[in-house]
């Protein structure tokens, strides 16, 4: 049988190897890294493309557009054709360093993860431009008001995620 010393010292030179090496490497928690304001704010942010297919979808579908209708006369319909994109914040910048093509992954993956709630989204929109003559929203001041008026009624909608930016991608009135 070995000698309890050389035991007691091989246990305590594994608890020290455990201690010093193992558990900083690989037990505590990394910690967050931190990011300059610069680099917050030139990040990509997750967008999401309304009337527009993202993804395998995107190959299939050629047809591009939302078309919604405006208030107009029963005798003489008026439609808006638009490509919305919106823009959502990041609060855990999970888009600091992505470019190319790792952009496009992730907006599919979040755009995904918002299908449950593209219901809400689309009543939004839908509803706001029913509210608007096509004289309201062919002028650049028109447009800049219905794109705030999109992010409130969006954001009003959404709970757990928030628009910070609308953005007109296609816009033709008819």
């Amino acid at each position: 049988m070995p000698d309890k010393k050389i035991m007691a010292g091989g246990a305590v030179l594994a608890g020290a190897a455990f201690w010093f090496y193992i558990k900083p490497n690989y037990m505590d928690p990394k910690p967050p890294p931190v990011y300059t304001e610069e680099q917050i704010a030139e990040a990509p942010r997750p967008t999401v493309y309304l009337g527009k297919a993202v993804g395998e979808a995107a190959k299939a579908n050629t047809e591009v557009g939302l078309v919604l209708n405006l208030k107009a006369p029963a005798t003489a319909p008026a439609y808006a054709k638009v490509v919305i994109a919106l823009e959502f914040e990041d609060p855990e910048h999970k888009y600091i360093n992505l470019k190319g093509a790792a952009v496009d992954a992730a907006n599919v993956i979040y755009t995904e993860e918002l299908a449950p709630d593209m219901h809400k989204i689309l009543d939004a929109v839908t509803t706001l431009f029913s509210s608007k003559t096509a004289d309201q929203v062919s002028t650049t001041e028109g447009r800049e008001k219905l794109k705030e008026e999109l992010k409130d009624a969006i954001n009003e909608e959404l709970h757990h995620e928030k628009v910070e930016k609308v953005f007109f991608v296609t816009f033709v009135t008819q």
